[in-house]
């Protein structure tokens, strides 16, 4: 996965800028990593009453409260992130299936 440089003021509502990127949760600690469907994170996230599209990217790594499978600590980081094989042709192609 490719990390997307954005920043740190980063929320789950602007993957709409970045089609096909996926929400990286990773262990700040041993490197272990998942990835997530952005819709799917928020939709959970607004069934919980604790975020939505306007949540931080800071905030979702902070409510995540099960241990890490590599290490058995809790320190995660989110990021938005591409797939290694994802280029602009993909990117370019996406955007305009998600239009219409």
């Amino acid at each position: 996965m490719r990390i997307l440089p954005i920043g740190d003021k980063a929320t789950l509502g602007d993957h709409r800028h970045y089609p096909g990127a996926r929400v990286m949760i990773a262990c700040s600690l041993c490197g272990w990593q998942k990835t997530y469907n952005p819709e799917r994170v928020i939709a959970r996230m607004m069934e919980l009453k604790t975020g939505g599209t306007g949540t931080p990217l800071e905030q979702v790594a902070r409510r995540v409260a099960w241990n890490c499978p590599g290490c058995g600590r809790v320190k995660w980081r989110c990021h938005f992130a591409w797939p290694a094989d994802f280029d602009s042709r993909e990117a370019k192609r996406q955007m305009l299936q998600s239009r219409g």
